[in-house]
């Protein structure tokens, strides 16, 4: 049986997982997600929050190429896909590609800025991914045209056989794509003395004071964009808050 193993692509952070499945006449067994094995061989400690099923009932279902603000653990529960990745992170890795055929002994670790698409190969095909942030209704991310010439993804079903979504169809060409941009660090409370001394220190941070964000007040708080920063420098308390702690 082959042992649990981490390979790298040429995508700066995208790896591909090696899954023991333990299989007898009843079917088989998986662990599809072994937060310390996968650790200990070089996966981020990326905390899942959200475990997405998508369900696609006939081979030739086709979706992507979608540009998340959140890292992925993309798996298959049921079937078999051929997956393809864009890099439309700002940097000099920016449209770079991979492939793969992925089944239940597969997957693959997706950071946040990578266009994740595929294409079902058999039917009642179930794709699986777990996500390091929650859903929300009316947010917008990067989308890449699935047929675009650059990244040339080399589609097993031609597209214009397989089922795709009228929004899906309806995605830029890279060309026309703004590069994703890494999270950053945000200064609250930057007019005052040390505020305005952290800015100094952190001149790319976005800095705003206590009126444009009132950390005492809740609805404020739960609006603010936090999965778009990695850090959080609070000048009046001074103090600094990993962004995951601040979410919460």
């Amino acid at each position: 049986m082959a042992e649990l193993r981490v390979e790298e692509t040429p995508i700066p952070g995208l790896l591909v997982v090696h899954l023991p499945v333990h299989g007898d006449a009843r079917g088989w067994f998986k662990e599809n997600w072994q937060r310390q094995k996968m650790v200990e061989l070089g996966l981020p400690d990326f905390g899942p929050v959200q475990n997405n099923m998508s369900f696609n009932a006939a081979r030739g279902a086709t979706r992507g190429i979608h540009t998340e603000p959140w890292d992925k653990f993309v798996s298959v529960a049921c079937g078999r896909v051929f997956a393809a990745w864009v890099d439309m992170r700002e940097g000099t890795s920016f449209g770079a590609t991979f492939s793969i055929e992925i089944g239940p002994e597969t997957g693959v670790f997706v950071p946040r800025g990578v266009g994740n698409s595929y294409q079902a190969l058999e039917d009642r095909t179930v794709y699986s991914y777990l996500v390091n942030d929650h859903w929300r209704p009316g947010f917008a991310y990067p989308a890449l045209n699935l047929a675009d010439e650059t990244a040339a993804i080399p589609w097993p079903i031609p597209l214009e056989s397989a089922e795709i979504s009228e929004k899906d169809l309806a995605n830029p060409r890279l060309a026309e794509i703004t590069p994703m941009k890494p999270k950053k660090t945000l200064i609250i409370g930057a007019n005052g003395q040390l505020g305005r001394a952290l800015v100094s220190v952190f001149p790319d941070a976005d800095a705003v004071d206590l009126d444009e964000l009132d950390i005492s007040d809740e609805k404020a708080v739960a609006a603010w964009p936090w999965p778009d920063y990695q850090l959080v420098l609070n000048a009046a308390a001074y103090t600094a808050v990993d962004v995951a702690e601040t979410a919460d």
